[in-house]
């Protein structure tokens, strides 16, 4: 796992909302506040993903293999198409399934980033590359509103 500066600065500004929250007794809020500073980051990709995904350019892909991991329990399809300027791309595909939805050999649709063209998504499938994020967030706002209400209490 690649850890950047990003990361860094996230687990300094937690650490620090957690120390400081907790010092004052307001522990719960100082989770709720992360959990609301994550979320408007999440957002935030969210947003980006749906405009770099709105930029793409549809192709025909052959299926070429799988990409198995887990003891078979997720699998990447790995897709070779041509792009608009020509260039040969094989790619696998970045979200997990559970089972190999598509045949080896099968053509399909597929979009790809012009700016990026290994990165690709299948149209009837956009959806799954924000899905863990809007779970995150649907999730934790429940979580979020449960614990506001239990700080009330206490």
């Amino acid at each position: 796992m690649k850890v950047d500066i990003t990361d860094i600065l996230w687990a300094i500004t937690s650490m620090f909302i957690i120390g400081w929250s907790y010092s004052h007794g307001w522990l719960i809020y100082g989770i709720v506040l992360i959990y609301a500073l994550m979320a408007v980051l999440f957002f935030l990709h969210i947003m980006r993903k749906r405009n770099t995904l709105s930029r793409g350019i549809s192709a025909f892909a052959t299926v070429k293999d799988y990409h198995i991991v887990d003891k078979g329990q997720h699998f990447y399809p790995i897709v070779t198409y041509t792009t608009e300027e020509g260039r040969e791309v094989t790619s696998t595909y970045t979200v997990q399934d559970s089972k190999q939805r598509y045949e080896i050999g099968e053509e399909v649709m597929v979009c790809y980033d012009p700016d990026d063209p290994v990165f690709f998504y299948f149209p009837e499938r956009e959806g799954d590359m924000t899905k863990e994020y809007t779970v995150f967030i649907v999730a934790g706002g429940i979580i979020s509103v449960i614990l506001l209400i239990v700080a009330q209490f206490i």
